[in-house]
């Protein structure tokens, strides 16, 4: 989640993100778990209906997303119940892992989390480290759409994909800001990070707030990012949108002290959001 930070006015859209830990390893399924043979007799339809779903096990996976790459997915590892989805959209010459463990640590592992990959992106990627940058308006929104329905059908029982709550780092903070604002009563819930301060016109302010937009949550690692993200807020504020910023000293990242500092203000975010439960707060 690293980024390298830009001087002077140039904007967040050529930043590259970058970090030197190792990429999340998605979790491979554990030999020991192999069904073995059985002279017992094997429990009834009815059962198993009763007995519900399997806790979901394992931390990230990856997921086939039909015509787009594919997409990381944080389980709520251990649920057995219905879970919210949070989108998290990364940022220019990002990759989706670093968003997806950030928001993890925010949330407590609760949601699904489900982290869309852009396309190659040659002018960040070097040999070894490939990057990715996502394409916004209706081609992001037709992959964040064609995920959903993919997480939906392989996790049923388990995956509550309706109004989901979206994220974005950088570029994808003004990405995801865009579509949101074209359909506030389905994203009314959204966190900008470190970026998408300066999205926000009168109109788009008005569609969100009369649409059914209802809380934005604005994190900064940067202080001169911080100072324009609270500017705004009080901007949002004034119009009826209900609005905070959280800062922790850690640079144009995604790192542990600012996931802590959104982790703080999640029970908010969700408030009135019953999926979510008391599990989102800290």
């Amino acid at each position: 989640m690293r980024c390298a930070l830009a001087l002077g006015s140039v904007a967040l859209t050529v930043l590259s993100c970058s970090r030197h830990v190792p990429a999340i390893q998605v979790a491979l399924q554990d030999a020991s778990l192999a069904p073995v043979p059985s002279t017992s007799a094997a429990p009834s339809d009815a059962a198993l209906v009763e007995a519900g779903p399997a806790p979901i096990r394992g931390d990230f996976e990856t997921l086939a997303v039909p015509g787009h790459p594919d997409a990381l997915v944080s389980l709520p590892t251990g649920a057995t119940t219905p879970r919210p989805v949070l989108v998290v959209v990364h940022g220019s010459g990002d990759r989706p892992n670093w968003q997806c463990e950030g928001w993890r640590s925010a949330t407590a592992a609760f949601p699904f989390i489900v982290c869309p990959t852009g396309a190659y992106d040659k002018r960040w990627s070097t040999p070894g480290d490939t990057r990715y940058t996502h394409t916004g308006g209706a081609p992001l929104l037709a992959y964040i759409d064609a995920s959903l329905a993919a997480l939906a059908a392989r996790y049923a029982e388990q995956a509550d994909a309706r109004a989901p709550l979206l994220a974005g780092f950088s570029l994808g903070a003004s990405e995801i800001l865009g579509l949101a604002v074209k359909d506030p009563s389905r994203f009314p819930r959204i966190a900008l990070i470190e970026g998408a301060w300066d999205g926000w016109t009168d109109a788009r302010v008005s569609s969100y707030t009369t649409g059914g937009g209802q809380r934005v949550l604005y994190g900064a690692g940067q202080r001169d990012v911080e100072h324009r993200e609270r500017a705004t807020a009080k901007r949002l504020l004034g119009a009826g949108l209900e609005t905070r910023v959280v800062f922790a000293p850690v640079g144009h990242n995604f790192d542990q002290r600012l996931a802590d500092a959104i982790g703080a203000e999640m029970a908010w975010l969700v408030e009135g959001d019953m999926r979510w439960g008391l599990t989102a707060g800290r």
